[in-house]
């Protein structure tokens, strides 16, 4: 009778490299679609967007450090779209949580929507040993900072204050401490205005960062989401409040606010098949992949017919 020798066992680096392999696929499968949309700088759907009243155009600017600026200007006074803001779900209704953190493509989902960016900063709550959980994950239940009014209905009832930006009952956008005479359907807050009067009210420092600033004209009618990329050496390295500012007043704006930024600092834009993409590139990395952060909510641009055919 044949004498046939056991198989080989692999040895404990190959069953350690095919444990890593697993792992890397099921990671992928997890976060590839916050990867798919990231990063593209063109835009499909140009000829319909500008006849919409919304103008990408994208500036990368090289000195005093390398950096990518992502501009979309909305003409307020076209009356085939209007502002949206979007608030993630309520996880405890009269508790403290404002809201769950989650996916930007999930608050946009509405096929209505044109483009967006985000807009408040927010917070996490500390457990019982007093630390707070600054990893952020889809579903972490956040306090919300400053205003977030949707639809009239206000989710953060923070005070007023010089960095809020309300949408009126016309759509015109309005920057600072709410007007008395009038009536507000929408609101969302950044950290400090950046322009007043056409003038950079910050001074220059070393905090470079991604930055996400909302601008106006002096009468609410054109309004400019600006994104800028950081914390991407030689590629996009951030801007500080004085340069967000300049870049702000050179774009036209009369009035400008800084908003929430780091990694949260994103800005999509519909394609010609109607599908979101993101047109900048999120700081946010998860083993080296760009990673899209999940937030509290949204600024959105709809289309307005397809936004009230919805309802």
């Amino acid at each position: 009778m044949s004498q046939h020798s056991p198989p080989t066992r692999p040895t404990n680096f190959i069953m350690f490299m095919l444990m890593i392999s697993r792992c890397f696929m099921v990671l992928s499968m997890v976060l590839m679609p916050s990867f798919i949309t990231t990063g593209c700088v063109s835009v499909s759907n140009e000829q319909k967007l500008n006849e919409l009243g919304l103008h990408y155009h994208f500036r990368h600017i090289s000195s005093p450090r390398p950096n990518r600026v992502h501009v979309l200007r909305v003409n307020l006074a076209n009356k085939n779209i209007q502002p949206a803001v979007v608030i993630a779900k309520d996880p405890d209704g009269n508790g403290p949580a404002e809201a769950a953190l989650t996916h930007p493509f999930k608050l946009a989902r509405d096929s209505a929507t044109l483009a967006f960016i985000n807009t408040n900063p927010w917070d996490s709550f500390p457990d019982v040993t007093g630390k707070k959980n600054r990893d952020w994950f889809a579903g972490q239940p956040v306090d919300i900072d400053g205003l977030a009014i949707s639809s009239g209905k206000v989710r953060s009832h923070s005070q007023p204050r010089a960095s809020s930006v309300w949408f009126n009952n016309i759509g015109h956008v309005i920057l600072g401490n709410k007007p008395d005479n009038k009536n507000i359907e929408k609101a969302v807050n950044g950290f400090q205005p950046i322009v007043r009067e056409g003038t950079v009210v910050v001074s220059p420092d070393e905090a470079r960062h991604p930055r996400t600033a909302i601008g106006t004209d002096r009468g609410g009618i054109l309004m400019w989401l600006v994104v800028v990329d950081g914390r991407q050496e030689g590629y996009s390295e951030g801007m500080n409040l004085h340069e967000l500012g300049s870049l702000m007043v050179d774009l036209g704006c009369w009035h400008a606010t800084n908003m929430d930024g780091g990694g949260s600092s994103i800005m999509g834009l519909a394609g010609a098949d109607g599908n979101l993409r993101t047109v900048n590139s999120p700081s946010d990395r998860v083993l080296g992949f760009k990673k899209i952060r999940p937030l509290p909510m949204i600024l959105t641009i709809v289309e307005k017919s397809k936004a009230e055919a919805a309802r």
